[in-house]
């Protein structure tokens, strides 16, 4: 019976296990949805703790037979996190994967190659699509601003496509000695270098930023040293979206918004301007020594002819500001398509974007075409071809409406009695015209052709080696056209000063990259070796002819022979070339001590034939802490690598306003009189240089990598010391040579910095996500050598008095110390420097009695901000976003033209007496030390214009809504997002002028800040 007994227990237990095993032996399906509701090709699935998994296949769907041993399914892609999902009854799941906050596993570019984010050693930030994607910018240059630590963005110029950023990464190293007025102090020569997709660029205005899937900034010395000379100022690697695996997926994003001027200078109204001749007529009798002279005494008769007076009494109180000013629009619309399957990826995309701008006439139009197919030709050869072309048309409208408009008095009449314009506002004043001319009689136009092309052949010969060899040529057609109708400013009404003019500008250049890598790893050592032969080419051709004298406006620019008169024609051309040999060595021990080596033999044909090639090491070492025995119990961080570099990289000189061949004696061409007749001559325009020679850069890096509370906090902290020496720098001769001077290597310079970026996920508790992203740097930049014994360059540019000196920041103001304004009570004071009541006051620093130039001047500040910083943050509840940006920039000052040209123009003769803008000035009853009294500035007015430019703004401020994805399968949409955006909604500074960005440019040429409030979808199918 015993035996029995237990034969059925045996037997129940062996049915029970078996049922429960044929019950978890089940045969699933399922498919996997990333956040825009597409399927994911690719994504690993298993049981989480066996080994029996699958991967999704083209169209984000798997197939997978349970084991039974594990009661989780486990999803993991790279930069998605890691989603678990319990093993039910049911046969079929769907799941969606969230993206990652943090990614040690994602893959970032570092040049000629890339590497696991966990594993880099180098300083490189990198910026995501989406990132950029939520600023909903024109250029892609505006989209980065604020988004990462030590990248110090500029913008030099307001108007519709310009293009116009100062970019600086770790501060400025070299001195340029060739900056004018004409660039408002944008010297793209120190900007970095791009690279789009392997082709290394000057600028990328010709971008669409919905095109671009990331962007890798690389900041220390170790990562841009692969690039050699041309990574001197940083390097951006940029990689547009590329077709990937999976069905066609098909993208359309759109947006549409309008602009509208903002941040606008309170300029003074009739009355106002009225008060204001009068007290400059009582500040010229101050200024004579006449201090009984009062407003009382003023009569406005000797200083306003009798049009003027009537339209006083008339009540005329025009707002020329106003007049000019449009609500402009802007709109983008990018269709994106991409697939493929296991041989084959494929993507294309089309763009158009419209951006009109503030004031009559500027616009600006892009279209975009880019295709991209990358094959498996053989299993050892891969064949990929990409083709990236911009249409360009930028009209800039005229560059002296928005003067004028500042500078016209408010009782001048815009309209004739009949309702016509009319071309003076008031009969006596003839300097200024009417600003609603301009639009109509001015065309500037740039238009530009440009396109980007490569094609790459990559062998795999065995295991673990690649050789790859890509061509990839830049060419650019540009044509500028400029006229100048009759009613324009500059022609007057005089036909024979009608002007047309045509510029055109072709551009080659080409990028040959052969390139070499292997990878083997044995053990706990892992190499990773690369090898580049490149060869970089380009050449300018430039043409140029101008015609005046036409007999109509009809015509424009189109048809130059109509012009009676040929006033230039002249053309040029430049041709450089590069060529460098490059290895790259990186090796981890144990995965945990991380070793990069770089070296790269570059040659430039602008230098010297003695001195043309030069070579750049780095080196650069990271330690994975967290794997060490000793840190394994610890629970304060969840990720720790600490990394130090040293590398060099250098300049060619382009920076500092080196030519092609600034290096060599040329020939220029002129005329001379000899008996009456003129003839031909040449003459030696520059002296050579034979050792001129590169300028190199050496930095060291020490950094750490840091996470918290299973990275909801996580971020990195950089200090770094740059040193330039070498500087291509031109130095002055004795005119007794015959030239004016020539380029050497003189200079040295110095960068020291900090970069602090933290990144926080406040809140994740499934239906609310909270993130957010900081960052701050500080850069301390000077000069420590100029050339012989010289410790200071004095020079001037925008207004603004500057010096290269020795201990200071490159390029810092040099000026007398403002002090305010002498007050009545301080007459006798003011007496003894030779100044009256009313006028501008300043230090004297050496307390001799005199202010003098040598001993009073100092340096008063720096054109360059003292730190920078930036904050990013984003929501998700439920299928709600919200998220803005906010930017700072602070420490830095400059001599403002917003003030130059509206205090006090010209107030020395109250009869042409500009409008003004409305400040708190000095008068004997309102003693303030703000501004010194209209017509009596004194000897030192100018240093009053040197103002803070410190700014904070908000980037932008956006909320999203996503369409439930059961409503959109019934119209087979795979996603669907609406949202609404303002960009630039508030900005936070002292600064009182147009724009705290740009308050060193010239106001001819100027345009609005704005405000844009738009609307856009994101569709997926």
């Amino acid at each position: 019976m015993k035996k029995t007994k237990l034969k059925l227990l045996v037997l129940a237990i062996f049915f029970g296990i078996s049922f429960n095993t044929f019950a978890q032996a089940q045969q699933i399906s399922g498919v996997v949805y990333d956040e825009h509701n597409t399927t994911v090709p690719g994504v690993t699935v298993v049981e989480k703790g066996t080994t029996n998994g699958t991967v999704t296949n083209m169209d984000g769907k798997f197939n997978l037979k349970l084991t039974g041993k594990s009661k989780l399914l486990e999803f993991s892609f790279v930069g998605y996190k890691t989603q678990q999902v319990p093993v039910t009854n049911q046969t079929t799941y769907t799941v969606h994967l969230e993206p990652s906050v943090v990614n040690l596993d994602e893959v970032v570019a570092i040049g000629y190659g890339s590497v696991k984010k966990s594993n880099l050693t180098g300083a490189v930030n990198s910026v995501d699509h989406q990132r950029l994607e939520k600023a909903n910018k024109v250029d892609a240059i505006s989209a980065l601003e604020g988004q990462s630590a030590g990248v110090v963005i500029q913008r030099t110029d307001n108007k519709p496509g310009s293009g116009g950023f100062n970019i600086r990464i770790r501060g400025a190293s070299t001195i340029n000695t060739n900056e004018t007025a004409s660039q408002g102090g944008y010297n793209p020569g120190q900007n970095p270098l791009f690279i789009v997709d392997g082709i290394a660029v000057d600028d990328i205005s010709f971008l669409n930023p919905s095109d671009i899937e990331r962007m890798d900034i690389l900041k220390d010395a170790s990562a841009t040293a692969i690039y050699g000379s041309r990574g001197s100022s940083g390097v951006v690697l940029i990689q547009t979206k590329q077709g990937r695996k999976g069905k066609l997926r098909v993208s359309y994003n759109n947006y549409f918004g309008f602009k509208q001027a903002y941040h606008l200078p309170k300029m003074l109204n009739t009355d106002e301007y009225v008060q204001y001749l009068k007290d400059d007529v009582v500040g010229n009798h101050y200024a004579s020594g006449d201090y009984n002279f009062t407003t009382a005494d003023v009569v406005l008769s000797d200083y306003l002819d009798a049009e003027e007076l009537q339209n006083i009494a008339d009540g005329v109180n025009t707002d020329w500001v106003k007049l000019i000013r449009v609500n402009g629009y802007q709109t983008n619309h990018t269709l994106n398509l991409s697939g493929g399957n296991d041989k084959t990826v494929y993507s294309a995309s089309m763009g158009y974007t419209k951006d009109n701008g503030t004031v009559g006439g500027e616009n600006f139009t892009r279209y975009n075409v880019k295709a991209d197919v990358s094959s498996d030709i053989l299993s050892w050869l891969n064949l990929s071809v990409g083709s990236y072309m911009t249409y360009a048309i930028q009209n800039t409208g005229s560059w002296e409406a928005f003067r004028s408009a500042y500078r016209l008095k408010p009782i001048g009449r815009p309209y004739n009695a009949d309702g016509s314009l009319r071309f003076y506002p008031l009969s006596k004043e003839t300097q200024v015209t009417n600003p609603l001319f301009e639009p109509s009689n001015i065309t500037k136009q740039t238009k530009y052709l440009q396109w980007l092309g490569n094609i790459a052949i990559k062998l795999t010969p065995v295991k673990n080696l690649t050789l790859t060899s890509k061509f990839s040529p830049d060419v650019k057609f540009t044509r500028y056209g400029e006229y100048r109708g009759l009613y324009s400013k500059s022609v007057s009404g005089n036909p024979s000063n009608r002007r047309a003019q045509v510029n055109n500008f072709n551009y080659l250049s080409y990028t040959w990259d052969n390139i070499i890598n292997y990878k083997f790893k044995k053990g706990i050592h892992d190499f990773n070796i690369t090898a580049v032969m490149s060869r970089y080419m380009e050449n300018d051709e430039s043409y140029y002819t101008q015609v005046r004298n036409f007999t109509t406006d009809n015509y424009l620019f189109h048809n130059l022979g109509a012009g009676l008169s040929i006033r230039d024609v002249s053309s040029g051309y430049t041709e450089q070339t590069l060529e460098s040999y490059t290895g790259r060595i990186n090796y981890s021990l144990n995965d945990k001590y991380l070793f990069t080596f770089t070296g790269r033999y570059d040659g430039s044909s602008i230098l010297a034939d003695n001195n043309k090639w030069a070579f750049f090491p780095s080196a650069s070492f990271a330690w994975k802490m967290l794997d060490e025995g000793f840190m394994k119990n610890q629970k304060v961080l969840s990720s720790a690598k600490f990394r130090l570099s040293i590398g060099q990289t250098g300049n060619n000189g382009e920076g500092g306003g080196l030519a092609p061949l600034g290096s060599q004696s040329l020939l220029g061409s002129s005329a001379t009189n000899l008996g009456g007749t003129s003839v031909s001559t040449a003459y030696v325009t520059g002296l050579a240089n034979k050792d001129l020679t590169w300028e190199k850069t050496t930095e060291e890096n020490v950094g750490f990598d840091y996470g918290f509370l299973n990275n909801r906090v996580f971020g990195s902290i950089d200090v770094y010391h740059r040193k330039t020496t070498g500087i291509i720098f031109f130095t002055p001769l004795p005119s007794v040579t015959g030239f004016s001077g020539t380029y050497n290597n003189v200079g040295e310079s110095s960068n020291n910095g900090v970069e602090i970026s933290l990144n926080t996920v406040n809140v994740d508790n499934g239906n609310f996500k909270w993130t957010t992203n900081f960052n701050f740097a500080s850069n301390k930049n000077k000069i420590d050598k100029l050339y012989g014994n010289l410790d200071e360059i004095q020079f001037n540019v925008q207004g603004t008095n500057l010096i290269n000196k020795v201990g200071e920041p490159i390029g810092s103001i040099y000026d007398y110390v403002y002090d305010g304004i002498w007050q009545s009570n301080q007459a006798a004071e003011a007496a003894k420097y030779g100044q009256k009541p009313g006028q501008v006051r300043v230090k004297d620093l050496d307390g001799d009695g005199h202010i003098t130039p040598g001993k009073d001047r100092k340096v008063i500040g720096q054109v360059t901000p003292k730190w920078t910083g930036g904050i990013t943050s984003s929501m998700n509840y439920k299928n709600f976003d919200f998220s803005f940006s906010v930017i700072t920039s602070q420490g830095n000052k400059i001599w403002s033209t917003f003030y130059s040209n509206t205090v006090f123009p010209y107030d020395e003769n109250p009869s042409r007496l500009f409008n003004a803008a409305k400040v708190n000035y000095w008068t004997p009853s309102n003693p303030t030390n703000d501004w010194y009294q209209p017509g009596n500035g004194g000897p030192y007015s100018w240093v009053s214009k040197y103002k803070d430019i410190s700014y904070t703004k908000i980037g932008y401020i956006t909320l999203g809504y996503t369409i439930p994805a059961d409503i959109l399968k019934r119209a087979h949409i795979a996603g669907l997002r609406v949202y609404t955006t303002v960009q630039n909604p508030f900005i936070f500074t002292k600064y009182g002028g147009w724009d705290p960005e740009n308050a060193g440019r010239n106001s001819w040429g100027g345009a609005f800040m704005s405000r844009t409030y738009m609307a856009g979808i994101n569709l997926n199918f």
